[in-house]
């Protein structure tokens, strides 16, 4: 079972602090290293001291977020028997970011490719992406990360082939020829990549002294539960009923991407505050949004109406009622998966595979999609399949 979480939401913020030497950072990650190497080194002087800059509120929002998972992060490492340490990567990888997609089109505090999370078992559909799941895509971190270090047999090595594009790291790895140690093949990598490591350590030390840094907390508790819903609801509905802040609720909730719990046969879960959970069941169904069709007036007998009604044979000038719906087409292009066409275009896979008799998900280059798409938003979809990749990603990142 899923355990409750301990959220300390509240202000975090930087005061001015004394420069740490060298020598007092290389002490510091001595104390706290364990299985997994810490090594000081230039660059991980220049990362820590970016995590220290007060100009960067970003900073401390990505050690408060982490804070709030910290203990519930530490139980799945350990039930997966990796080194706790690694639970720190979901800050350098991202900065802890819940929601925003990467540019590469990693997603969730660890970074996770589409297809590691599928072959993992995690679900991505049009309304719910599991890599968000703070506690789900630490768990396949953990598979992952123990895969690569049994393959190279090295934890830095280990870090930087799960965080490399694919091409990127097997290039690397051919061109370090027989010496493929670590510098070796960080020599062959890009830039950001080639730091991968470093960023880690950085991260490591901030996690761990970052009062000592400079930061500071007031934290609020909040208590938090799990409760299940069967239908169709938002979270905008459920903060309203709920008198649960909005923001708040999306924090909670990152899983699902449109703010919708949709409606499916299976069970949802819901994190809200435990001092909600019995309002929330005694409130009912009303938890779930629907739209009830209108009722029709009854008539008493004296009002029944009896006019008799004449069928009307439309005239070849009578206005044409236009339909609600309209039939544009996609041209697949290399890299494009159905997942990411619906997302596109708002619609279902399973839609997509009804109105292309396709059955599974392969689809292949230059193959022509049909999709239907509401008549008022034709021209903002027919457009689509002009548009450059670069730009489609864009759409894709602001979705």
């Amino acid at each position: 079972m899923r355990p409750s979480l301990l959220f300390l939401f509240g202000i975090l913020f930087l005061s001015c602090f004394s420069q740490t030497s060298d020598k007092e950072i290389t002490a510091r990650l001595k104390r706290i290293q364990t299985e997994i190497p810490l090594a000081f080194n230039p660059i991980v002087r220049a990362q820590i001291a970016d995590y220290q800059k007060s100009s960067k509120p970003s900073n401390v929002e990505t050690i408060g977020k982490f804070l709030i998972f910290d203990n519930a992060l530490k139980v799945v490492f350990s039930e997966n028997k990796v080194p706790f340490e690694w639970r720190y990567a979901s800050i350098s990888l991202t900065n802890f970011n819940l929601i925003e997609k990467g540019v590469d089109g990693k997603e969730g505090p660890f970074g996770l490719r589409h297809r590691i999370a599928i072959k993992n078992g995690l679900v991505i559909t049009n309304y719910i992406d599991e890599r968000r799941d703070v506690l789900k895509s630490a768990a396949v971190f953990c598979v992952e990360i123990t895969r690569l270090y049994e393959l190279y047999r090295d934890w830095r090595l280990a870090l930087t082939a799960y965080n490399a594009n694919e091409d990127d790291w097997l290039k690397a790895y051919a061109l370090a020829g027989d010496a493929r140690d670590y510098d070796t093949i960080c020599s062959y990598l890009p830039g950001g990549v080639k730091n991968t490591y470093p960023h880690f350590v950085a991260a490591t030390y901030c996690a761990n002294f970052y009062k000592e840094m400079g930061y500071k907390t007031k934290p609020i508790s909040v208590t938090t539960g799990i409760v299940s819903v069967s239908r169709y609801t938002t979270l905008e509905h459920l903060s309203t009923l709920l008198n649960v802040d909005y923001k708040l609720l999306k924090e909670l909730n990152p899983t699902y991407k449109k703010y919708v719990i949709p409606q499916t046969t299976s069970l949802f879960y819901i994190t809200i505050p435990s001092t909600r959970i019995n309002h929330f069941y005694e409130l009912g169904d009303e938890v779930y949004v629907y739209t009830a069709p209108p009722a029709l007036p009854i008539l008493e007998e004296k009002e029944k109406d009896t006019t008799v009604i004449t069928p009307v044979i439309p005239h070849e000038d009578a206005p044409v009622v236009q339909s609600t719906t309209a039939t544009v087409y996609y041209k697949v292009r290399k890299g494009d998966i159905l997942l990411r066409i619906a997302d596109l275009y708002d619609c279902e896979v399973n839609e997509l595979r009804q109105w292309n008799n396709i059955r599974g998900n392969k689809i292949i280059v230059n193959q022509r999609l049909k999709i239907v798409v509401p008549s008022s938003k034709l021209s903002y979809y027919k457009k689509m399949d002009k548009l450059p990749k670069s730009e489609l990603n864009r759409i894709m990142l602001k979705d």
